[in-house]
């Protein structure tokens, strides 16, 4: 299975590469780990995604030495959203060999959870398009995992910053109970406590949304931070309605997931029995959004020699031709490749030349070394992508957050 996911992607990316001039292109193999079903055979989790890496592969290729030099060669493991099964094709994939040292894709939040930490004694590096989970929170425990997808809590400062340069000290927050958002609400809270804006209540829902919310209301809220997903808006602002949080005395700021191409859902999204479109759009008038941007704004070519706008009508063509949906972790996954490509370059090339040129000649580098350069490597990429100004700092993506306000329809 894997090796056939392995033939079947190079085939892709030869197929679709053009022709190039011919000069000696040296293979790294790099593990990509992704699901291709969630475990039924039903769905297809890597079609969107394939056209975004191919794109990768085939624009490294046009690149000048050293990145032009080497040819990334991707075996595909498919976890199925299983940890016990990803543990088994990462062991037996890494048993039988070539020597991998990075380790490209996302998986399941509980796979990843426990790759993560298994990384560092497997030699491993692992650059994901997919973001942390907020278990992964604490960097001892997933120091080898870099991600080109901005973690959960990356909104929470721009919350902080937002209510500080509008003065508004008193604020409440509902959230939604969840999987891993139990962290993302309780790094908010920190945040609001160091920057001196009191909290006067935080409460969660996980069925009902109105009794948590006239909680609130009960203690004189008029500020709410919303921390919840698309598909719990519309119940949100129903109970705003009918509670009659809404008006110039009250403002809602929402920050959670989600991302800019999410925008329509949160207007509308399903409508409650009890209100109608007119009452939640009343409701949610005047509120803030602050969201991830899932692809770039700059007019320039980046590194790859594609604008944002470019490589999304490539990605889309390509897409529209296969009758494939779209992934919206697409522009993340092209931009790992770079990261990923990037740092294996760097490092095979400072390896040759040690290797070749250092006092000490014809010394090998340790696989633990090159490991730990690599890993320096790709924590300091820095470069402008296909979805921004791609960098990080202590292993995590610098974001892009975008502040939005809902006004009339």
């Amino acid at each position: 299975m894997a090796r056939c996911g392995r033939v079947l992607l190079l085939l892709l990316s030869w197929l679709t590469a053009g022709p190039v001039l011919a000069r000696v292109r040296h293979p790294v193999p790099v593990l990509w780990m992704m699901p291709v079903s969630s475990g039924s055979g039903r769905e297809n989790l890597t079609a969107g995604l394939v056209p975004a890496v191919r794109l990768a592969l085939q624009d490294l290729q046009n690149q000048p030495e050293p990145l032009g030099t080497y040819e990334i060669q991707l075996q595909l493991l498919d976890p199925q959203c299983d940890p016990a099964e990803a543990l088994r094709v990462l062991f037996d994939t890494m048993w039988a060999g070539p020597k991998y040292l990075l380790m490209l894709g996302g998986a399941c939040p509980a796979v990843t959870a426990l790759i993560a930490r298994a990384l560092p004694a497997l030699n491993l590096v692992q650059v994901s398009f997919v973001a942390p989970p907020p278990s992964l929170s604490n960097r001892k425990w997933s120091r080898n995992l870099v991600s080109t997808a901005p973690a959960p809590r990356s909104l929470n400062p721009a919350v902080v910053k937002l209510l500080r340069a509008l003065r508004w000290r008193r604020v409440g927050l509902l959230s939604r109970d969840g999987p891993g958002l139990a962290q993302v609400k309780k790094d908010l809270i920190r945040q609001l406590l160091k920057a001196d804006v009191q909290l006067a209540a935080a409460e969660s829902f996980s069925g009902d949304a109105c009794s948590r919310l006239k909680e609130l209301k009960d203690r004189d809220v008029r500020i709410f931070i919303g921390q919840f997903e698309d598909d719990s808006a519309s119940e949100v602002f129903c109970c705003a309605y009918r509670l009659n949080l809404f008006g110039p005395r009250y403002q809602w700021v929402l920050a959670a997931g989600g991302t800019a191409g999410g925008t329509a859902g949160w207007r509308l999204g399903w409508q409650p029995a009890a209100c109608s479109a007119h009452s939640l759009l009343t409701a949610a008038d005047g509120a803030f959004r602050l969201q991830v941007r899932p692809l770039g704004t700059a007019s320039a070519p980046g590194v790859s020699g594609r604008t944002p706008q470019n490589y999304q009508d490539s990605y889309l063509k390509q897409l529209l031709h296969e009758g494939s949906e779209v992934n919206p972790l697409h522009a993340f996954a092209y931009d790992a490749v770079w990261v990923a490509a990037t740092a294996l370059s760097q490092v095979r090339e400072a390896v040759r030349i040690r290797e070749k040129y250092g006092a000490q000649r014809n010394v090998t580098v340790s696989e633990e070394e090159e490991v730990k350069m690599l890993l320096e490597a790709v924590k300091k990429a820095e470069f402008e992508g296909v979805t921004g100004p791609v960098s990080f700092r202590n292993g995590e993506r610098m974001a892009t957050i975008e502040l939005i306000q809902f006004q009339g329809d």
